[in-house]
């Protein structure tokens, strides 16, 4: 044999040899011959490891060997592993695990959040998974395993790992490869992401790209961030396809990506996977492009950046399809007021209020989350989201009976408010797929199919003005004529593509767009709504530091006071108001709840704003300085506000009822608190009269429901833990969902 080529066997427990089994290193493979042996040339880059494909019904400890130095023979034994069908497996994503000894020594902590999982966290799920996933078979994690690529975070990981009761697989994600440091950059895709290499993990965890099979399914495992940073993109392309050609063109294979997998590594396959499972964005996604089942999982261990709780997809493969099931994961005992939330955001379930407030209950096809309702006229409007699948919903009831209307299926799910716009009502699906209704009865009018459904993430809700819906994300900005579904204007240079995801909806005054976002681009923007060009230019400060730039982190829906021609922003921990000619800030007020999507609601008293994780707080129109402070408990069942991990009720933002506000009483608490029933408790901190600010955080229920409203002359903000409510002469809707 030449002096650069490595040698060696594949053979049972039993010692026979293991014929026909590929053996790889780099971007080269082999398969084994009649004898079990192979040879593969030494590559000089990505050469580190000689991997071994396991093959259906069985594994190998090792499966993988670092390339030796010298002319040693490898050697790989086969043990047999059991692989009925129908298989299952646990699909966990960003654990994100770091450890108590670095979180004591960083003080404050580092950016937007202090620790994702711990040891422990990890380790617990692993011990009840027997309970939790009776019929895993094993565990696919699709990266951002550690927090910061430490040392000390592998060899913890690489412990808990250990104590598995099923095989795990693990890829590498961003986080992965930072060791220790927080850099950024644009990639070669106009990608903003972290810098990073990735020594720390094939130190650790070994192999970044593998394969192997499982009863009967090809399972390609790849490295997203190596591949979008540019450092090996053509080996792992090469690699994919050398490994892909030994199977029969078309069989069934899934990827396993840690982010979305886009053009960059879906146009190198020979043919498309029946699924991709991945991560990175922390939210829960579920679309199909192309035949290809994209599944995007929402964080396990603290709740995600869409603010779904902590969950985890047991996936199945029965031979010919893949199906799932997303379970949400409790670390308290769910409220006694709840039935079951095992399902809670991701499917729809039953359940009734026998609450004597409510004056109807009407089943919904899919589940709910942050959006809200919509009524025009007689009818309200509800989105849903099926999580198990590529689909959602858009539904129409009767206001007065709750009478179902219509009801139409979307492609994936409406996680936004519908937008009714006279004959029309505008769905925006997750996919950024955007479809006009016919608002009496559901038929597709147009459809104006997504820029990009495998990087859209859409959140934000459409927002409908003078014969325009407007809608997207800072990467991707357009206005669409309402009536013919035409672009009439799009803008795609605002930021580069980023995989944090944006829950603002454009504020439209009069004809100007209000947007903000984060991280990029840093400052809020505001456009002409009529033609897409900028109309604020703010030059950010070069000398702000991160924590300084957090105060125009902006994570939610702007709010417009015209008194004082002024736009509040919620922004990370911050509330944020600008000027609206110029867009200069005015003032910044830092409270807690770090991230808050809630629009801020303004009042003749002051502006209202959710604290989230905390309770509301009423800020004075000119200065911003807190006038008074509700801080709100109550059961909740799981946390929702980004990267916490206690459950918490209040998230939403506040809702006025009643238009005759006026001062406190002496004496008089400030504000009411009611209740999930809407019955007020003595120990409430107190009621402004008429002037009365009411925060009413609620617990998540099953159906859209309609509740009895007195029509007193109050100034009321209702703000929901996962309610949506409207307001009605004659009744408070509210889209009680789960």
């Amino acid at each position: 044999m030449p002096e650069n080529t490595l040698t060696g066997r594949v053979e049972y427990r039993d010692g026979s040899p293991a014929p026909r089994v590929v053996v790889s290193t780099g971007a080269v493979n082999t398969v084994t011959d009649d004898d079990g042996r192979f040879s593969l040339l030494r590559q000089a880059v990505e050469g580190s490891f000689v991997v071994l494909t396991r093959p259906t019904g069985f594994t190998a400890a090792p499966w993988w060997q670092r390339t030796p130095e010298d002319d040693g023979e490898i050697v790989f034994v086969l043990d047999a592993e059991p692989q009925s069908l129908p298989y299952t497996f646990v699909h966990l994503t960003d654990t994100h695990m770091t450890v108590q000894s670095y979180l004591d020594g960083q003080g404050e902590g580092f950016g937007l959040y202090r620790e994702g999982s711990l040891p422990a966290q990890l380790t617990d799920f692993l011990a009840r998974l027997d309970a939790l996933a009776p019929e895993a078979q094993s565990i696919m994690i699709t990266g951002d395993l550690v927090d910061h690529g430490l040392a000390e975070e592998y060899e913890a990981y690489v412990e808990v790992l250990a104590s598995s009761p099923v095989p795990t697989h693990v890829i590498p994600g961003n986080h992965d490869h930072m060791n220790g440091h927080h850099g950024s950059l644009v990639s070669r895709n106009d990608y903003l992401t972290n810098t990073g290499t990735p020594e720390l993990y094939e130190r650790y965890l070994g192999p970044r790209w593998y394969s192997f099979d499982v009863a009967g399914l090809h399972v390609v495992a790849l490295d997203w961030h190596t591949h979008e940073l540019g450092l090996d993109h053509e080996t792992q392309n090469a690699w994919v396809k050398a490994d892909l050609a030994r199977l029969e063109v078309g069989s069934p294979y899934i990827l396993l990506f840690h982010d979305q997998p886009n053009f960059s590594i879906v146009d190198e396959l020979p043919w498309r996977p029946v699924a991709a499972f991945s991560g990175h964005w922390h939210t829960s996604r579920v679309v199909e492009v192309d035949g290809t089942l994209h599944v995007n999982s929402p964080t396990s261990f603290f709740a995600s950046l869409d603010y779904s709780p902590p969950a985890f997809r047991r996936v199945t493969w029965d031979g010919s399809r893949i199906t799932m099931k997303t379970q949400t994961l409790l670390s308290v005992p769910a409220p006694s007021a709840l039935t079951d939330v095992s399902r809670s955001t991701f499917a729809a379930s039953t359940g009734t209020s026998t609450d004597e407030h409510v004056l109807w209950q009407a089943g919904l096809a899919g589940a709910g989350h942050r959006q809200r309702v919509s009524v025009q006229g007689d009818v309200v409007f509800a989105g849903g989201q099926i999580e198990d699948r590529a689909a959602g919903s858009v539904e129409a009831f009767d206001l007065a009976t709750g009478e179902l209307l219509w009801r139409t299926p979307t492609s994936s799910a409406v996680k936004t408010t519908p937008a009714p716009a006279g004959d029309v009502v505008l769905a925006a699906e997750v996919s950024g797929d955007l479809t006009a209704l016919d608002a009496r009865s559901g038929e597709v009018v147009w459809r104006l199919p997504s820029s990009d459904p495998l990087r859209r993430f859409a959140w934000g809700a459409p927002t409908v003005a003078s014969g325009m819906v407007y809608l997207g994300d800072q990467s991707d900005l357009r206005a669409v004529d309402v009536a013919t579904g035409e672009v009439i204007w799009r803008r795609t240079d605002l930021s580069p593509h980023h995989n944090l995801v944006n829950h603002a909806a454009p504020l439209i005054v009069d004809e100007l767009l209000v947007m903000g976002f984060w991280p990029t681009p840093a400052s809020p923007i505001g456009l002409d709504a009529r033609t897409g060009e900028s109309v604020w230019e703010r030059e950010p400060q070069a000398t702000d530091t991160f924590f300084e730039l957090k105060r125009l982190l902006i994570m939610g829906t702007a709010a417009f006071d015209p008194a004082t021609d002024a736009v509040l922003m919620p922004a990370h921990g911050h509330t944020t108001v600008v000027d609206r000619a110029t867009g200069r800030t005015r003032w910044v007020q830092p409270h807690e709840g770090g991230f808050s999507p809630a629009t801020p609601l303004v009042t003749d008293l002051g502006y209202v704003v959710t604290v989230t994780g905390r309770g509301i707080r009423m800020l004075d129109r000119t200065t911003g300085e807190t006038l008074w402070n509700a801080d709100i408990t109550g059961d909740a069942p799981f946390p929702m506000a980004s990267y916490t991990k206690t459950p918490h009720p209040v998230i939403a933002p506040p809702s006025l009822v009643g238009d005759e506000p006026r001062p406190a009483r002496p004496g008089r608490r400030d504000p009411a608190v009611l209740p999930g029933g809407g019955r007020a408790r003595d120990d409430a901190a107190g009621v402004v009269d008429r002037g009365r600010a009411a925060a009413h955080h609620g617990l998540p229920g099953r159906r859209a429901a309609a509740r009895r409203g007195r029509r007193r002359q109050r100034h009321r903000a209702l703000v929901g833990g996962r309610r949506g409510a409207v307001r009605s002469p004659s009744a408070t809707l509210q889209g009680v969902v789960s």
